[in-house]
């Protein structure tokens, strides 16, 4: 294997990672605001 295919795939690993922490993240938040929202709905009790 030659260094510019092992660039590329290194290269190609960190997209992938990167893609990853971003979805990640932004399944977290929106599953965050649906606990929340389900909370405040379903468990407050009515004023």
């Amino acid at each position: 294997m030659n260094d510019t295919s092992q660039f590329a795939t290194a290269l190609l690993a960190l997209v992938f990672i990167g893609a990853l922490l971003v979805t990640g993240q932004l399944f977290v938040k929106q599953r965050a605001q649906r606990d929340i929202a389900y909370a405040t709905s379903h468990l407050l009790p009515r004023l």
